[in-house]
């Protein structure tokens, strides 16, 4: 598929993207039933079996404006065939405005606007760092390869300490936030009151800790094995949490193995493969500078 046939289809898909969420945001009363209707198909997994997306509605929601934002950046990439690395960060704001927008349009609809309005900017902004990382990793990929000797090396040590530190958290006899349970509680309650969004409870919290916990799993693949190893990162990150909760519900009776947690930590390991990607390609290009400046 040649570019300008690529850029024409993503063109398309923009446009036809940009009407479908016009009609949700100034159609009254749209972006509710879609709301419903998502929470609806949450409501039938949740039914499967215990254990399966127990997180609650607002921040699911949450999560599906995050993944729909996160496409913001990659599609303005897509549209533009003089699209470059250096352009990341302004197709990055170019979003940010658009979800400014987009939230300022749905509050206006809803009958408590100045929460539906953080709810949206946040979480449609984390969504846009998401795809600004995607779009680096993007325009990176041909230019990462493997790390030097000596950072491989740095990297192998760091690893295996990460390794230990997972397998000690995941063995542990008891949950290991039960020490800072009653703290974590007080300041999320203490968030609500300065107006953080009422999704944003424990649960969230924890799931967003366990994204952040399995970040250095994909990054350290990717600095041990390349980026032609990115696979390796992901379908890695999913099967050690598959393990991990397998072996907590089988031998640590005091552990809840959770759904949630294997698309939590396999998230993060996504994401972690996508930054080790962006890091091994710059890591290139300063590379090449430094010999061509040597050369000089």
């Amino acid at each position: 598929m040649s570019t300008r046939t690529r850029t024409t289809i993503v063109r398309s898909g923009m446009v036809a993207a940009v009407v479908l969420v016009g009609a949700v945001l100034l159609v009254p009363g749209l972006a509710d039933r879609v709301r419903s209707a998502l929470l609806h198909l949450v409501g039938a997994l949740r039914a499967l079996g215990h254990g399966t997306l127990t997180l609650g509605d607002g921040f699911v929601a949450a999560i599906a404006v995050t993944l729909v934002t996160a496409l913001l950046p990659v599609l303005l990439a897509g549209a533009s065939r003089a699209s470059r690395p250096a352009g990341v960060a302004g197709r990055a704001l170019v979003s940010a405005v658009v979800v400014l927008a987009a939230a300022v349009a749905v509050a206006a609809h809803s009958s408590t606007p100045g929460e539906r309005f953080r709810s949206v900017v946040l979480a449609g902004l984390v969504g846009v760092a998401i795809g600004a990382l995607l779009d680096a990793a993007w325009h990176a990929r041909h230019r990462a390869a493997h790390s030097s000797g000596r950072t491989r090396r740095v990297a192998w040590t760091l690893a295996a300490a990460y390794a230990l530190l997972v397998v000690l958290v995941a063995t542990a006899g008891s949950p290991v936030d039960r020490g800072i349970h009653p703290w974590l509680t007080r300041a999320i309650a203490a968030g609500h009151r300065l107006g953080a969004p009422q999704w944003l409870d424990y649960g969230s919290v924890e799931f967003t800790a366990n994204v952040l916990f399995f970040v250095p799993f994909g990054f350290f693949v990717l600095l041990l094995f390349g980026a032609r190893a990115w696979w390796v990162g992901m379908l890695g990150g999913f099967l050690a949490s598959c393990a991990i909760e397998t072996v907590q519900a089988l031998f640590l009776p005091a552990r809840f193995a959770s759904v949630d947690d294997v698309l939590s930590n396999t998230s993060g390991a996504v994401l972690g493969v996508l930054l080790g990607i962006v890091v091994l390609g710059r890591a290139r290009v300063s590379a090449a500078r430094g010999q061509s400046r040597a050369a000089v």
